[in-house]
């Protein structure tokens, strides 16, 4: 039986509300609208799991975020989560808890298409693609296997197994990945909801 891989952004947090970088800040929990998404994200897992004979597993990130998350996943799902801290946003550094206008201005200057830029003094986004890609080839086979983690994670993540080394905001390959979203990863990416 083939694996199964499913990624799912963690719903809105009150830092994404107040506009604040998050990074690896393990603390903002979601807002009501994010548990909202998060359950969304549960009904749209379980249509695409609908008749999947194979067993299910979900995989959080440790930070509240997306634990709460995987929480309403688990609940729609049946499915207790396990936690790997691989699956953690990207750290930004000294611009955890800046917000977003302050940390673009602090970081208007950067290439962000050089991958080993290490934003805020944080992680590259080539030691969180390889963190990402290493996670996503852990994952077993004939399992689908729920994987709820942050957008720039994602995106890294997304990179690696395109293999894309250089991934800009404005770059060749850019994924949107909006509050809640849920991409299931087979022959191709297919984003759920959409």
């Amino acid at each position: 039986m083939p694996r199964r891989l499913y990624l799912v952004r963690h719903g809105e947090s009150t830092w994404n509300l107040a506009r604040r970088s998050q990074g690896q800040t393990p603390h903002p929990p979601l807002t009501p609208t994010g548990v909202e998404q998060a359950r969304r994200a549960a009904e749209l897992l379980a249509d695409d799991l609908a008749g999947w004979a194979g067993q299910t597993r979900i995989v959080t990130s440790d930070l509240a975020r997306a634990r709460q998350t995987a929480a309403v996943l688990a609940d729609g799902l049946g499915v207790a989560p396990v936690v790997d801290e691989r699956l953690r946003e990207q750290s930004l550094g000294r611009l955890e808890g800046v917000d977003y206008e302050e940390a673009w201005a602090a970081t208007a200057d950067l290439d962000w298409s050089d991958p080993d830029v290490a934003v805020g003094g944080g992680e590259s986004f080539a030691e969180v693609a390889t963190r990402m890609g290493e996670v996503l080839s852990d994952q077993p086979a004939g399992v689908a296997n729920v994987l709820v983690s942050h957008g720039d994670a994602i995106r890294a993540g997304l990179a690696e197994l395109r293999g894309v080394t250089h991934l800009g905001p404005e770059g060749a390959g850019w994924v949107e990945v909006a509050s809640g979203a849920v991409a299931r990863v087979d022959d191709g990416l297919t984003w759920l909801g959409r």
